[in-house]
């Protein structure tokens, strides 16, 4: 961010950002002026006296407004990350953490996941719809992920707008009406759900697949037995198919050896990709949405600033609290929590066997993917 800083400070600039990632980018560039249109940026630069005292980078202009930038004024293009680091959301997270959960904005949020769902369902109307969820998995986990050709992959980042723990999350992203409910208005009367947990011994996953009869739910160990339960089904036409499983969160909680992340995060990724091909064998017509409850922020030597209350957790505690740490306000189910903000501190001392926190906000925790993966053919 500084050498971008430094250059427009110099001189305004082009660049190109994707759609999906642009709400995020805009909560970084806050202070920087963007204009519209070679018009806008007219409009003002012609009157000296309205002109911004701020930067200026022109984003995603017509070919034709970019050549006359570059070619007539010299302005030059610069090449953006697909996502903007971890450090640079944490300097403007904080401060428009609040304010992303209450207005409108470009950058999805985790409570309007069953709407999105829902809407992308009703306007493509596919044979078979999987919604996975992962229980943790950062958005900068996956940056880079890479899918078969023979898929188009929209990959979007997705703003966990309330507490980053499991339960806020899950329930977050299930919504109220869930989605099996959302999916059954348009046809889709057929379920499968596959959930580690029994319903009777859960209260969780009881909520979870709360329209989910007892003959449509599976109880499973491991995402193998999933993909053979998939196999050995007669998928139909309008069939949902509902699926949470870890992420990574068991290994950022009691791990005993430091966990390879990278390999993890490949596992998980192989574990789409099998969907996908049952679903290609099935011969039918699919779409597969793939999110998580909260991304993990990994240990790295956080300094530790104890809160004057007692806390279990190492990122937020279940009161209003005064310390010396950066701190943020969370209102949720009508209760409070004062969580940690940015990815430098925690409120307690880590477990030897723990290598991973949740519960603050941070572009590490705060930020999930939302993944809309469906067959070109």
């Amino acid at each position: 961010m500084d050498r971008l800083l430094k250059s427009l400070q110099k001189i305004p600039c082009l660049t190109t950002l994707s759609e999906e990632k642009r709400g995020l980018w805009e909560m970084c560039l806050s202070d920087i002026w963007c204009p519209s249109s070679l018009a806008a940026w007219r409009s003002i630069v012609d009157a000296p006296s309205d002109a911004p005292a701020t930067m200026t980078l022109f984003i995603n202009l017509p070919d034709d407004e970019r050549r006359e930038l570059t070619e007539t004024f010299g302005f030059p293009t610069l090449e953006l990350p697909t996502v903007p680091r971890p450090e640079w959301v944490n300097e403007k997270l904080p401060d428009h953490f609040n304010a992303f959960c209450t207005e409108e904005s470009n950058l999805p949020k985790q409570s309007q996941v069953a709407e999105m769902v829902t809407n992308r369902v009703a306007t493509a109307l596919p044979d078979i719809v999987v919604f996975l969820v992962f229980d943790g998995l950062s958005l900068y986990d996956v940056d880079g992920w890479t899918f078969d050709q023979s898929w188009r992959v929209l990959c979007e980042p997705c703003l966990v707008d309330g507490q980053t723990a499991t339960e806020s999350g899950m329930r977050r992203l299930i919504g109220s009406p869930p989605v099996a409910h959302r999916l059954f208005a348009l046809g889709y009367t057929q379920r499968m759900g596959f959930s580690y947990w029994e319903r009777s011994q859960n209260r969780l996953t009881d909520d979870l697949f709360a329209e989910f009869p007892p003959t449509q739910l599976f109880r499973v160990t491991t995402f193998e037995e999933v993909l053979n339960q998939l196999h050995a089904s007669d998928l139909t036409a309008r069939q949902f198919i509902q699926i949470v499983r870890t992420g990574l969160d068991g290994v950022c909680h009691n791990h005993r050896e430091k966990p390879n992340i990278n390999i993890l995060v490949n596992q998980l990724r192989e574990d789409i990709e099998q969907i996908a091909e049952v679903l290609r064998s099935s011969q039918k017509t699919a779409q597969i949405f793939v999110t998580a409850d909260h991304g993990i922020l990994w240990f790295k030597n956080q300094k530790v600033i104890p809160s004057n209350l007692a806390s279990t957790s190492p990122r937020y505690v279940s009161e209003e609290s005064v310390s010396d740490a950066p701190t943020c306000t969370i209102q949720e189910n009508g209760e409070t929590f004062t969580v940690l903000t940015g990815d430098n501190v925690i409120a307690r001392n880590r477990k030897v066997t723990e290598w991973g926190f949740h519960g603050g906000i941070s572009a590490q925790e705060s930020l999930v993917p939302f993944l809309d993966i469906s067959p070109k053919w």
